[in-house]
């Protein structure tokens, strides 16, 4: 049991360390953490990302408890949140003391440039997957010929349109869409 709260902070302390961005850039470690370790399936991992949206905190610390939690219990949630919040939190006390010095260096505003794109990539990556995953009645990722989901489709359809053109709340659209799912799946 050692191993396994060791190999948790271990995971999380390397998202903690290059998931920049918020806890949406956490998804393509969470994906990778599915696949090499089999924590949590795929649809779990759906899951976890609706109730981390719908429960208070960020989200990436909350995903990472769910998975300590489901994984190893009380202390296993504990090692995997201290691990996912222990550099960032360091690195933000020590940013917060250089601030001044470096927030007109030229450099670090390239590395920026380039590090938005690289995170827009990894969630645009993730984002297919889950649609995908949830569209289509295939468990075997990307294989064909699948059956498509319409149900599923008509509902993201729906639902995606106030949150991208009117900017709706999000947890609006979470609550629609568990009411949605429950009146699609009554049929």
């Amino acid at each position: 049991m050692l191993k396994l709260y060791f190999l948790l902070f271990w995971e999380y302390l390397k998202i903690g360390i290059f998931a920049l961005g918020g806890g949406y850039a956490t998804l393509p470690f969470l994906y990778y953490l599915q696949s090499q370790y089999n924590w949590f399936t795929l649809d779990e991992l759906t899951n976890m990302i609706a109730v981390s949206n719908i429960t208070p905190g960020p989200i990436g610390i909350n995903m990472a408890t769910y998975t300590g939690y489901t994984t190893a219990g009380i202390i296993g949630s504990i090692v995997s949140t201290t691990a996912i919040i222990l550099i960032p939190c360091t690195i933000v006390i020590i940013m917060t003391k250089l601030i001044n010095k470096f927030k007109s260096c030229n450099w670090l505003q390239d590395i920026f440039t380039g590090l938005k794109p690289a995170a827009c990539a990894l969630l645009a990556s993730i984002g297919l997957k889950l649609l995908y995953q949830n569209i289509v009645y295939s468990k075997i990722e990307w294989s064909f010929p699948v059956q498509i989901n319409y149900q599923a489709i008509i509902l993201f359809l729906i639902l995606i349109i106030p949150f991208s053109f009117m900017k709706k709340n999000p947890l609006l659209i979470i609550l629609a869409g568990a009411i949605g799912g429950v009146i699609i799946k009554s049929f």
